[in-house]
């Protein structure tokens, strides 16, 4: 469900697509690949999902928390936060030549929704433009990749955390078998000249490999490491990728129908307790789903 309906919906929706196709367009499996993008962007039932696991993992509810979401997007998730959780939920986008489209959108959609655009502040993750302890709850998805500094960005969100608090940070893990950008299979711990020479032989852009840091489960665990003494890990998401193996039972946003559609395959051969078992054993968990408690 989109936050705004008729047409206020889909003005956003169009001012979404015409955003993504250039940045996207040798991207994206195809132009309905970047029309679901645009759809999944101003999808309430997505926000509401990640929030909901979020509160189930750390066993707390959000409600009347402040809640600071890094790399913010269109601001769905904040406006949803607000709006329908009673979560007391602000957030930063970028505003570089990338993400500009995007927090412009985010101020003009959280004024649409009735929710106050000053919530959602320019900001990058390096540098997040609130004060140390600012925070009950950080959360980010699908930003960590993006950033230039993935160590500085943990290190902030420990900072604005105040003790007690929690974080969570979901991220593609390129120690995995998919890359969910391009909507394709990927070689776990494949190095980016490799990706790069890949993805050209599918047809795709090679050039955002460039943009993309291929995070992994040993590349989070020694970010977070400088904060061992202030943080405590409570999960990896390793059981929730589990259950979705097991189950197929995620959502097919962006390019996971085609996913969905290659784990029901595997299904049919009889083969996904090996896959889990070896999963695992090498830490192929998509996406990690790193969350942790601020301890002091």
């Amino acid at each position: 469900m989109t936050l705004l309906v008729g047409s206020a919906g889909e003005e956003f929706y169009e001012r979404l697509r015409s955003l993504y196709r250039p940045l996207f367009g040798r991207i994206a499996a195809s132009d309905a690949h970047i029309d679901q993008m645009a759809r999944d962007n101003l999808d309430t039932s997505r926000s509401r999902e990640q929030l909901e696991r979020f509160s189930e993992t750390i066993g707390v509810s959000l409600a009347g928390k402040r809640l600071l979401e890094v790399g913010s997007g269109v601001g769905v998730t904040v406006a949803v936060a607000r709006r329908d959780m009673g979560i007391e939920a602000f957030g930063i986008e970028p505003g570089d030549e990338e993400f500009e489209g995007t927090l412009k959108v985010s101020w003009d959609l959280l004024r649409a929704a009735g929710v106050d655009p000053d919530v959602i502040r320019y900001g990058v993750g390096e540098a997040i433009p609130f004060e140390d302890q600012s925070f009950d709850l950080v959360y980010t998805t699908n930003v960590l990749e993006h950033v230039d500094d993935p160590a500085r960005v943990v290190s902030e969100i420990v900072r604005v955390l105040k003790p007690g608090g929690y974080a969570q940070i979901t991220v593609p893990n390129y120690g995995s078998w998919w890359e969910g950008h391009y909507g394709i299979l990927w070689l776990p711990h494949m190095p980016a000249w490799a990706g790069k020479i890949y993805v050209c032989m599918l047809g795709r852009d090679p050039a955002f490999i460039d943009t993309l840091k291929l995070v992994t489960r040993g590349k989070l665990e020694r970010w977070v490491a400088p904060h061992r003494g202030e943080v405590e890990v409570i999960d990896w998401g390793v059981r929730t990728w589990e259950n979705r193996v097991r189950t197929l039972g995620f959502s097919e946003y962006s390019a996971l129908g085609r996913l969905k559609g290659i784990l029901r395959f595997l299904h049919r051969v009889k083969v996904i307790p090996a896959i889990i078992a070896v999963g695992k054993a090498l830490h192929w968990e998509t996406p990690l789903i790193l969350t942790f408690r601020r301890v002091q």
